[in-house]
C-alpha cells in the first residue's frame, strides 16, 4: 500500500507553540540570524534519536552560534509520515532546542517569496528565480517532473517562464508537488535545494550563511549538482552542506568541548558498521569517495592535525 502524506500531522499541536508559523517573524529571523541550518529528514531523525548528553552538544552548539533551523513542509510531512503524527522523539527534540533559545522555523517553502520580495519589488524578478532553480534541479524521473508533466498551465508558467508577472506562482507550484509527494521520492530534498539556491542570491546573504544538514549523499548531491550547473558568474552565495560526520569534524575544528566517545555516539547513531565518508588524507590527492572504517577509527583520524578532511 502506498504511502500517503499530509501536511499537518494529526499532533502538531503538541509542538507548535516550539515553532516559528508566522511568515513576518520568519523574514526577521532569516535577515538577522547568523546562519541557517536547512535539516533534511535522515538527520533530524538521527539527531533526535541521540542520547540527551550528544543531543545537548549540538543544541548548545546552535545556541552559542547564531543558528536558526529551518524545517519545510515537506520534511515535516516525511516526518510525520504515513501515520501522519510526529513521534514523540522529534517533539522532544524540538522542544529542547526551542527551550536553549534555537529559532525552530516551520518553513512553507513557498515563504521563499515573501522572503525575496523584501529585495526585490517585480514579480517578474522574483518568479525569474524559481524557473532557474526548478529547471536546475528536476530529473527525468521525480515527482516534480510527474507534477509538472501532468498540468500544463503549472508547466508554462515555471519552466517556459510564461505569466512571470504572477504573485502567487511560489505558492500553487509548491503547494501543487507537495499534494504529489510519494514513498521513497526526493522531493523533500529537491525542495530544500530550489529555496537555498534562490535563497542564496539575496543581497546580504553571505557565503555560508545557508547551510544544509542532510545525510543522505543522493540528497547531498542533487544539492550540489544545482550549484556546480550554474555559471560561476551567476551564482549566489555558497551554501554549505554538512553531513553528520562533516559537521562532527567542523565542531571539533571550532574547539566545541565534547569527548572522544561523544564524537564516536555523534557519528554513528543511526548507522550499522563501518563508516564511509568522502574526504582527503594528507596522502591523498584528491578525494576518495568511498573511505570506510570504524566510527571510533574515524574519530581518531579527524582528532589528528591533517589526518584527514572529510567532505561529505
Amino acid at each position: 500500500m502506498a504511502t500517503t502524506y499530509t501536511e499537518n500531522p494529526s499532533n502538531f499541536s503538541e509542538v507548535e507553540s516550539f515553532v516559528e508559523t508566522e511568515i513576518s517573524e520568519i523574514k526577521s529571523i532569516f535577515f538577522s540570524i547568523e546562519k541557517v541550518f536547512f535539516y533534511d529528514a535522515c538527520s533530524f531523525q538521527r539527531h533526535s534519536n541521540l542520547a540527551d548528553k550528544e543531543k545537548d552538544i549540538l543544541i548548545n552548539y546552535y545556541c552559542e552560534r547564531g543558528i536558526a533551523v529551518f524545517i519545510t513542509r515537506c520534511i515535516l510531512m516525511e516526518l510525520a509520515s504515513d501515520q501522519h503524527k510526529l513521534i514523540e522523539k522529534y517533539i522532544a527534540f524540538i522542544k529542547s532546542m526551542n527551550d536553549a533559545g534555537v529559532p525552530v522555523i516551520l518553513y512553507n517553502e513557498e515563504f521563499t517569496y515573501d522572503i525575496l520580495s523584501e529585495c526585490f519589488s517585480s514579480n517578474d524578478k522574483i518568479n525569474e528565480y524559481l524557473t532557474w532553480a526548478v529547471r536546475m534541479v528536476k530529473s527525468p524521473v521525480s515527482t516534480i517532473e510527474e507534477t509538472l508533466k501532468s498540468d500544463a498551465k503549472l508547466y508554462s508558467e515555471v519552466i517556459e517562464g510564461k505569466t512571470v508577472k504572477s504573485s502567487d506562482l511560489y505558492k500553487r507550484f509548491f503547494t501543487t508537488v507537495r499534494g504529489n509527494k510519494e514513498h521513497h521520492d526526493n522531493l523533500g530534498e529537491e525542495l530544500i535545494s530550489i529555496c537555498v539556491h534562490i535563497l542564496s542570491y539575496l543581497p546580504g546573504v553571505f557565503d555560508g550563511k545557508l547551510c544544509v544538514l542532510t545525510d543522505d549523499k543522493g540528497a547531498a548531491g542533487k544539492i550540489d549538482s544545482v550549484m556546480r550547473r550554474t555559471n560561476p558568474q551567476n551564482r549566489g552565495s555558497k551554501i554549505i552542506l554538512f553531513s553528520t560526520p562533516k559537521f562532527v569534524q567542523h565542531m571539533f575544528q571550532e574547539h566545541v568541548e565534547m569527548s572522544e566517545e561523544a564524537m564516536i555516539n555523534l557519528i554513528s547513531q543511526g548507522r550499522t558498521g563501518n563508516i564511509t565518508v568522502m574526504g582527503i588524507t594528507a596522502f591523498d590527492l584528491k578525494v576518495d569517495e568511498k573511505i570506510s572504517m570504524t566510527s571510533r577509527e574515524l574519530v581518531q583520524k579527524l582528532m589528528e592535525p591533517n589526518g584527514i578532511k572529510i567532505v561529505f
